[in-house]
């Protein structure tokens, strides 16, 4: 008689099947929850059905100012502009599916994902349009997205007094000049969520060493690998594409071309043509996409106050009378 003839061991193996895949399941959520018990919790967790998203406010009155951020990054990234900014306004950060104290999400990731989502969280959490959202890198794509499948809660400044408005902040240096994008190496983790060991370094501003230290984890935590976009990359920028202009919207572009890389080799002959594409060709295309857009080129770095004099900015042209 072969081995799996016999119906009772059969049953036996699956049961005994489903308890392994049952048990492995339980030790993933513990170690979940272990690894982000490490730090207490910023925010609260809010259903969007079916799993939760983290997001922190503070501030009152004015349009609501939403930090959103892109690839390896947790929304903590912005807490220290976000502080300065709640003294003028409501101001918000979040984290992003899969990142911080945020639950994974469905795979594949895209920036419409990205924009679905934030829309849900915000008005799960009742915090009510109009919303300047505010991001660098691809997190513009993320709100240009939002704003095309969103223009009742992003556009139409001069619907009412209290005019809804978007707010695009886009650096041409990220790390080394070229932008950073994740690198899951064999010492990192894999699609199926294993523990990452060394945190990645994670561009911020402002942040105390212990607070970035907080960041990097927070960033590169267990489930960091569900939520990168990357695996869908054409797909998002298809949905970019068709997410069309910015209207009127006022809308503001910070760039620098700080400290660019000297070509001394070809990786950063590379590097420094990388930037100079993006600051004469790319970003001044971005303000364009507003009739209300503005470039702003900075001689130094893009630092904290620099963009909270920009949010000030854009937050007092969204609530002036004409609009």
């Amino acid at each position: 008689m072969l081995p799996f003839s016999n119906p009772r061991r059969l049953k036996t193996v699956a049961v005994g099947v489903s308890a392994l895949c049952i048990a492995g399941v339980v030790f993933e959520q513990i170690g979940r929850y272990q690894d982000r018990r490490r730090y207490h919790q910023i925010g609260r967790s809010v259903d969007i059905g079916g799993r939760t998203l983290n997001i922190y406010c503070s501030g009152e009155s004015g349009p609501t100012v939403v930090f959103e951020t892109f690839g390896h990054m947790s929304g903590y990234s912005w807490s220290a502009v976000q502080r300065e900014a709640a003294k003028f306004t409501r101001a918000c950060w979040y984290d992003r599916a899969a990142y911080g104290w945020s639950d994974p999400a469905p795979m594949p990731r895209t920036f419409q994902s990205v924009a679905l989502d934030l829309h849900a969280l915000l008005h799960a959490a009742a915090i009510p349009p109009p919303y300047v959202l505010v991001g660098g890198g691809d997190a513009a794509s993320h709100i240009r997205v939002y704003h095309g499948m969103y223009p009742g809660e992003v556009a139409g400044i001069g619907e009412r007094p209290m005019g809804k408005t978007l707010r695009i902040f886009r650096s041409s240096r990220a790390r080394g000049g070229l932008r950073h994008l994740p690198d899951l190496g064999p010492d990192r983790s894999d699609p199926d969520g294993e523990r990452i060991p060394k945190p990645r370094s994670t561009p911020t501003f402002g942040l105390t060493s212990e607070q970035q230290a907080e960041l990097d984890f927070l960033s590169d935590n267990p489930t960091a690998p569900r939520g990168s976009e990357l695996c869908a990359r054409e797909e998002s920028m298809q949905q970019v594409r068709a997410a069309g202009n910015l209207d009127d919207v006022p809308l503001v572009v910070l760039a620098s071309a700080a400290q660019p890389p000297a070509a001394t080799s070809a990786q950063s002959s590379v590097a420094s043509a990388w930037n100079r594409h993006q600051v004469e060709q790319v970003q001044p295309g971005l303000a364009r996409l507003s009739s209300c857009g503005r470039f702003v080129f900075l001689d130094n770095d893009v630092t904290a106050g620099a963009i909270i004099r920009a949010v000030l900015d854009v937050a007092g042209a969204s609530t002036s009378p004409e609009k």
